[in-house]
């Protein structure tokens, strides 16, 4: 007898030694809501894991977000001073007659020497010399596309100087374009950085929270009735 309780006295003081522990991190999350995580990355990638706790995350969507911010902001406004370079490129060396600064009108002046005639050239240019002959040949009035007002001369092009000129200023066209795809890129990796984001809130929300959504994620496509582009719809 004294020996079942000396027994049972040492199994409880060895089983009082053994210290039950909760994983708390699989149910840290129960009383957030997920949507609240997914507006705050929304708004700004990195915010999301934030709310639920995963530190972890936050600085890389956080600089992500910060270095495609100023790409964007950047390309965008050096593609501003190069569009204006341009244009005040053309009114000073080809005598351009308009202020405005719209892209394919520029584009237009650097495809042809001239609107009217170059100076000193033939009466039959080639179709890269004179905007009006090229119009009339295409069987179109010359002021079908571009306003009669806008006129512009580069000059001969036996001239080696107005050559360079035109070349330097097609140069500078093709800088604003580079310029807009680096703006363009950035914009999208914008939007791509919050998807991910988004998507990784939920991704950490159901194995912190011990809960499942009703239903499952699902990212349906959807095309245009003319086939011209497509919709990603995404639905819980």
């Amino acid at each position: 007898m004294k020996f079942l309780v000396v027994l049972l006295f040492a199994v409880a003081t060895a089983f009082s030694q053994v210290v039950v522990s909760v994983d708390e991190s699989v149910s840290k999350n129960s009383e957030k809501k997920w949507y609240l995580g997914m507006g705050a990355s929304a708004l700004l990638p990195g915010m999301g894991e934030l709310y639920l706790g995963e530190r972890q995350f936050v600085r890389p969507f956080v600089w992500t977000d910060i270095a495609l911010w100023f790409t964007a902001i950047g390309s965008y406004a050096i593609g501003e001073r190069y569009i204006t370079s341009a244009h005040n490129y053309a009114v000073r060396h080809a005598g351009l007659t308009s202020s405005s600064r719209d892209v394919d009108m520029l584009n237009t002046v650097g495809d042809y020497r001239s609107r009217g005639g170059v100076a000193g050239q033939n009466s039959s240019p080639d179709m890269d010399e004179d905007y009006n002959q090229a119009q009339l040949r295409a069987g179109k009035k010359i002021d079908e596309d571009l306003n009669a007002s806008i006129q512009w001369d580069w000059g001969s092009s036996d001239n080696p100087e107005t050559t360079e000129h035109i070349d330097e200023y097609k140069s500078r066209l093709r800088h604003y374009r580079v310029s807009r795809i680096v703006f363009q890129v950035s914009v999208g990796a914008l939007l791509l950085n919050r998807v991910v984001s988004m998507l990784n809130t939920i991704r950490v929300y159901r194995a912190t929270s011990s809960k499942s959504f009703t239903e499952r994620m699902e990212f349906v496509p959807e095309f245009y009735e003319d086939g011209s582009g497509i919709l990603m719809n995404v639905k819980f």
